[in-house]
């Protein structure tokens, strides 16, 4: 696996949108971080205020039933559906980064990809600093499980991800697909790829009062007889989206992995646990590699 290094962006930037569920507009504002305070969140006016971030750690999940949700009681605010942001900050490597909340509680959904925030990001070029990053080296099997849903991780020389989705709909069965990573295809296809929904749920959210920012502008709409709404970006599209979302929330572990991810039907809560297992098991192995060491 080939070195990485701590990265921020050179030059802030903003980028404004609607909140998926709430609705509500929300302006962020990208600014340079110092090499090591990863990816921190603040209301306008504490960025000086370290002590008032929010980071972007599993730790700090609080929800995740419809998006993954962060939130910690020094912060004093949550913020909603990170994981299309979080993914561009990972496939563009930038590990270093204070990102401003105005407005709403929850990321802009843009267009339900992730393509907008890397295209935002890539904006304001990057700047790369002489630390390295310690990848998550996987070096031996790791699970999740919840009935017919898993995530296994598996050693290997890089980051790959294989994925599976079987859904009630004819455009929806038996999908599967195996990536290698690469710079190009996660960045300028697997990012692109739109969040997806069923009419029948995306009618019960809105009498719920969520789903309120949601259109054919930002999601693949399956229809109850077996069509769409709208029309795919590519062959494939809801899994790609899948990986977004699972690279999305695996991002929060704060360092790249070197291993190969295959999952199948998860989802948000299922990719937290995975990540937390996952962390785990690499601090238990480095805590054995210590102690070998002293002795």
């Amino acid at each position: 696996m080939k070195k990485t290094w701590r990265t921020t962006v050179k030059h802030s930037g903003v980028f404004e949108g609607i909140g998926l569920h709430s609705g509500e507009m929300t302006r962020l504002t990208f600014y340079p971080a110092e090499c090591g305070e990863g990816i921190l969140f603040f209301r306008k006016g504490d960025k000086e205020n370290r002590q008032s971030a929010l980071k972007a750690s599993l730790d700090n999940v609080v929800d995740t039933s419809l998006a993954t949700t962060l939130g910690s009681e020094e912060s004093a605010f949550q913020l909603q559906t990170v994981e299309h942001l979080m993914y561009a900050l990972f496939v563009l490597g930038i590990t270093d980064i204070a990102i401003e909340v105005e407005g709403g509680k929850e990321i802009p959904i843009a267009d339900g990809s992730a393509g907008p925030f890397i295209r935002a990001l890539q904006s304001l070029e990057l700047h790369t600093f002489a630390e390295e990053v310690q990848p998550l080296v996987i070096e031996h099997p790791v699970s999740v499980t919840d009935g017919d849903r898993y995530l296994v991780a598996v050693p290997a020389p890089d980051f790959q991800v294989s994925y599976y989705i079987d859904y009630p709909h004819p455009l929806l069965k038996n999908q599967a697909v195996q990536l290698a990573f690469d710079d190009l295809l996660f960045i300028d296809t697997v990012g692109f790829a739109r969040t997806f929904g069923f009419m029948k749920d995306v009618e019960y959210l809105r009498s719920r009062g969520l789903a309120q920012g949601g259109s054919v502008d930002n999601a693949v709409i399956y229809m109850p007889d077996g069509t769409t709404l709208n029309d795919f970006r590519f062959e494939g599209e809801s899994v790609y989206h899948k990986i977004l979302d699972l690279v999305g929330d695996l991002a929060l572990l704060g360092r790249p992995i070197q291993g190969h991810i295959l999952g199948a039907r998860g989802g948000h809560a299922l990719d937290v646990a995975f990540g937390k297992k996952l962390r785990a098991t690499f601090e238990k192995a480095q805590e054995k590699r210590k102690e070998k060491k002293v002795a």
